[in-house]
């Protein structure tokens, strides 16, 4: 009795829930058309919003049995143990249903439409009622915005897209020595490219999810990043187009996603990608730079020049959060390129933030010192007198360490140290005369 009780709350949302996103996917804008119908029995689009909630909410008014192997399905999924290993586990399981119901009704809904669609893309008998009631469904449930949508129905975009039942997208079956089946008479096939009229239905889709606030932030950003790894689907969508666009209109962290396409396309796509990852660093969001920021070492290992002039932008940023990840980048570059690398090191040196020299100093400054002893920059010098008594620890050793390799050049860094600043000055000597006295010696 206590488990019909949870399932009967999730009915009950289940059934609202549906009536309502038909109703909002019809009225914010037109269905789109059935991708495969068959010249005899051709589609006949719903009149209005009612027809369509009457004939999607009768169809599920009769379909109890189907509800609950739905149910059932999400419940084997997500059902956590505690409820399993519960006393009275029916019981626990009505409680967990009444404390999840609408996420249940919504992820119900996901399958719902899933079984519509695969018998609506069935190429051998497509059924095009069940197509505008799969269809608005889909599109009613990211029109709201929700986790359940923006990560269960992904899926469904894309088998419109390619017009196949879900869960049968055309990939590339590529085979090879690790499987037990493989043999080399047997070729790679190539994957199908996306469906015209498909395409066209997942662009409609995608149209109209721009046109609500809930969905342009919370679903159509994470399904743009999924397709800008997609080869066929990129293209055919204009993913670049709409990244850019979203970017554009983006606030805080919801401009990481188009960040994140940007970066992803750049294997496929390098010259819409450079747009995305040059407009992400000019962005008036510190989060989106600081996302830039983070893949800078990404962005130098596919297209080396265009990390370098993204990073010159971002050390001149008012944000410091974003110049310290730059930091890092630069740092790295140590091990790759010395005329890469100075010129920027010198330029954080030069900035007064602490955290940054540090973190280049961390990174970068001994790999570049171990090519360079004699420091022809006079990079410990300036990082010195740029860090604070808390961040000298580590520069004071590199200084201790020079002194061993090369004492003249060591002799020249304490100098440009004393010339500049006489207290920061006592302070290098304290420090000598703690970790290496021998080396002091080389300073009378």
């Amino acid at each position: 009795m206590a488990r019909r009780e949870g399932s009967a709350l999730v009915w009950q949302l289940t059934d609202e829930r549906l009536k309502r996103a038909v109703r909002e996917a019809f009225e914010i804008a037109p269905l789109p058309n059935p991708p495969l119908e068959l010249p005899d029995f051709p589609a006949i689009p719903p009149i209005d919003a009612d027809s369509l909630v009457r004939q999607a909410a009768g169809i599920f008014a009769i379909d109890r049995q189907g509800f609950n192997l739905r149910l059932s399905e999400i419940t084997d999924e997500h059902l956590p143990d505690h409820a399993k290993r519960a006393i009275d586990p029916e019981e626990a399981e009505s409680n967990w249903m009444e404390s999840n119901a609408a996420e249940l009704a919504e992820r119900v809904l996901v399958l719902q439409a899933r079984d519509w669609l695969a018998v609506a893309l069935d190429e051998f008998s497509p059924d095009t009622d069940r197509w505008y009631l799969g269809a608005a469904l889909v599109q009613g449930l990211a029109l709201g915005g929700s986790q359940v949508a923006r990560e269960d129905c992904y899926y469904l975009l894309e088998a419109i897209a390619y017009a196949v039942t879900p869960g049968n997208l055309p990939y590339s079956n590529v085979s090879g020595r690790h499987q037990l089946a493989w043999s080399e008479q047997r070729t790679t096939a190539e994957p199908l490219p996306p469906h015209p009229a498909g395409a066209m239905a997942a662009t409609s889709i995608l149209d109209t999810l721009s046109m609500r606030a809930e969905s342009a932030a919370g679903v159509l950003p994470y399904w743009l990043e999924n397709l800008s790894v997609s080869l066929r689907l990129c293209p055919t969508l204009d993913v670049a187009t709409r990244v850019l666009d979203g970017l554009v209109q983006a606030e805080g962290e919801a401009c990481n996603p188009f960040v994140r396409a940007g970066l992803q396309m750049l294997s496929h796509s390098p010259d819409e990608a450079r747009d995305i990852l040059v407009a992400s660093a000019d962005h008036r969001s510190s989060s989106a730079r600081r996302t830039v920021a983070e893949s800078l070492s990404r962005i130098h290992a596919q297209e080396g020049e265009l990390a370098l002039t993204i990073a010159d932008r971002l050390l001149l940023d008012e944000d410091f959060s974003v110049v310290i990840l730059t930091a890092t980048f630069v740092g790295g570059l140590a091990r790759l390129s010395e005329e890469e690398f100075v010129p920027r090191s010198l330029k954080i040196l030069a900035g007064g933030n602490e955290r940054a020299v540090q973190r280049l100093v961390e990174s970068g400054l001994r790999d570049h010192l171990s090519a360079n002893p004699s420091d022809p920059h006079s990079m410990l010098t300036s990082a010195w007198l740029a860090s604070s008594s808390v961040g000298r620890s580590r520069i004071g050793n590199l200084i201790v360490e020079q002194a061993a390799v090369a004492p003249q050049a060591f002799v020249e860094t304490c100098s440009g140290i004393a010339q500049s600043d006489s207290a920061a000055h006592g302070e290098l000597l304290r420090w000598i005369e703690m970790r290496s006295p021998e080396s002091l010696a080389l300073l009378r």
